[in-house]
């Protein structure tokens, strides 16, 4: 597969793309916090900076997001970023560790014995009920319900450390979705114009849309994450995808929610559901840990990851590997070379059974994908004003490089982390779609000759209102015919100096030095005897030809096989 290099109409200064189709998300942290490791990180192959504010003081997003889009502009790239709100967690607010002991009863409230931080929850639970502390090391069976207090009995042994993690699989915790510390960050994210926010602990629709309102009533246009990490999230997970931007299986914490075995047929699960609606899916959590502290990764992790691509997941996120692990940039050129070796092997996806938006720009997005594999496109371009065409067109999984081309930077990053996804921002003022065509031929210095499917809503809104596809072949366009034999490019000549014969008048009769040329080109009617000749030859023929602009000697054209195009 083609890659082209990363850059955009401002024609800045090439990045090679080193990123397969899987996206790759970094944790910003000590380790990459400094621009020096972060451009390292950039040109090793990413597509979004994670800010995770459980960690993070006032500030510390705008100083992340200003390194972020000034590495964009040095680079050329769109690497976007993406604030990680921590959202609620119900905790024991003891300030001492407690010694368990199984088979011992103990009593939860608001007030005394193990005393948590939202008692309002304990009357939603029954007898019977599991309850888990200290990230699901110490275990709890309900035996008594007392509506503000729980009688429990311990199933394990340990220490209950000050401020444990409490988590009830299955169970709808009713404790708000937003904190008032997640407000300040949210609106700090705004102002600074990051790109999206990532919502902990969702577990059914309603706080998906409690975000989106608190979004648009701070004046954000940001996508939503929803993070699915709780038995409630994955039990709601249909209801949950239909109102996501993004879904993320957050693996940690679902794997405290349920047995450890479970987690990985819930991985795919979620991303199959999601992938469905053509609802973008992220994988996170422990992909190569081990490079915290370890130069390379373990076979066990490269299995893991491996697995998530073949599960269909858009993208993969690195959290502590990059946050605090002594190699930041190593992990992020493992996880790519992973991509790109799988991606090799595996070259075809499923597409969604249905998608959530507009049929008409999804029928032609799964024909842009059909009609790229039958001619061999190069990639496929594709204008969009809202970026919905290039989730569809990422959605049904073509086998080519999708190019989004957009007029504003924001859109360019959020399309960036849709798979297979390479976006250009088009900053001119002719919105003519062929003089668009044009200059992003040149900018990207494609290779003539090249095909490649474009998507658009022109003639009415070429930004915009998808409703069909053509196929342009790269180079100045000179003239179309039906052509016999394969593609072929070389010097045109009317029989001076060329391998690419140009024939003006009527040719009935076979002359025996064609034989001494590698494709012909007639301007006027031939006969089927002569055709069948020069197919006996091998050779390349263009008949029924209508010119566009004159041939002239020596001019460097090309013959494309599949469309009968002739470019200069």
């Amino acid at each position: 597969m083609e890659r082209l290099k990363s850059e955009s109409f401002n024609k800045k200064k090439n990045i090679v793309n080193s990123m397969g189709n899987t996206k790759v998300i970094i944790t910003s942290g000590p380790s990459c916090d400094e621009e020096k490791i972060m451009e390292r990180i950039f040109r090793a192959g990413i597509s979004s900076v994670r800010i995770n504010t459980a960690h993070a003081q006032e500030g510390y997003i705008k100083k992340i997001t200003k390194m972020i889009y000034d590495l964009n502009e040095k680079l050329s790239m769109h690497v976007s970023v993406m604030v990680d709100l921590k959202g609620p967690e119900l905790r024991t607010k003891n300030l001492d560790d407690i010694e368990i002991k199984e088979g011992k009863e103990y009593s939860l409230s608001g007030e005394s014995g193990i005393v948590i931080n939202y008692p309002q929850v304990l009357k939603n639970l029954e007898k019977n009920d599991t309850i888990l502390m200290s990230d699901g090391k110490i275990k709890f069976r309900v035996i008594e319900s007392m509506g503000n207090k729980i009688k429990m009995k311990a199933l394990t042994s340990g220490i209950l450390r000050a401020r444990a993690r409490v988590n009830i699989p299955g169970k709808y915790i009713e404790i708000g979705s937003l904190t008032d510390r997640d407000m300040v960050f949210l609106k700090e994210g705004i102002e600074n114009n990051v790109d999206f926010f990532a919502l902990s602990f969702v577990q059914k629709k309603e706080n998906v849309i409690d975000l989106q309102k608190k979004i648009i009533e701070n004046g954000g246009n940001q996508e939503i994450i929803s993070k699915i990490e709780t038995k409630s999230g994955f039990s709601n997970i249909e209801e949950i995808v239909n109102v996501s931007d993004y879904i993320m299986v957050a693996r940690g914490d679902l794997g405290v929610e349920m047995p450890i075995e479970e987690v990985g047929i819930t991985q795919k699960k979620i991303i199959e559901v999601s992938h469905k609606y053509g609802v973008p899916t992220i994988v996170a959590t422990e992909m190569l840990e081990s490079m915290v502290d370890s130069e390379t990764p373990t076979r066990a992790e490269v299995s893991d990851v491996t697995n998530a691509i073949i599960d269909n997941a858009d993208a993969l996120m690195l959290t502590s590997e990059t946050a605090i692990g002594k190699y930041p940039v190593d992990v992020v050129l493992y996880i790519n070379k992973i991509i790109d070796y799988v991606e090799k092997k595996i070259q075809k996806f499923p597409e969604p059974e249905e998608f959530l938006g507009n049929r008409v720009a999804f029928s032609i997005a799964k024909a842009s994908k059909v009609i790229s594999e039958e001619i061999k496109a190069n990639g496929i371009i594709a204008f969009t004003r809202s970026g919905n065409t290039a989730r569809m067109l990422s959605a049904v999984r073509p086998s080519v490089p999708i190019y989004p081309v957009v007029t504003e930077k924001g859109l360019a990053r959020r399309v960036n982390l849709l798979r297979g996804t390479y976006p250009f921002v088009y900053n001119g003022k002719n919105h003519d779609i062929f003089y668009i065509l044009k200059d992003f031929q040149e900018s990207m210095k494609l290779k003539k000759g090249t095909r490649y499917v474009v998507t658009s809503g022109s003639p009415f809104f070429l930004f915009g209102g998808t409703n069909g596809a053509m196929v342009i072949t790269v180079g100045e366009f000179l003239g179309r015919g039906t052509v016999i034999g394969k593609s072929i490019e070389g010097k045109a000549t009317y029989g001076k100096k060329g391998n690419i014969l140009v024939l003006k008048n009527k040719t009935l009769d076979f002359d025996e030095n064609f034989k001494g040329y590698d494709a012909l080109i007639f301007l006027d009617k031939v006969s089927h005897d002569v055709l069948l000749k020069i197919k006996d030859l091998e050779k390349t023929a263009v008949y029924n030809t209508k010119i566009f602009r004159d041939i002239k000697e020596g001019d460097e054209i090309h013959i494309d096989s599949h469309t009968g195009i002739i470019n200069k």
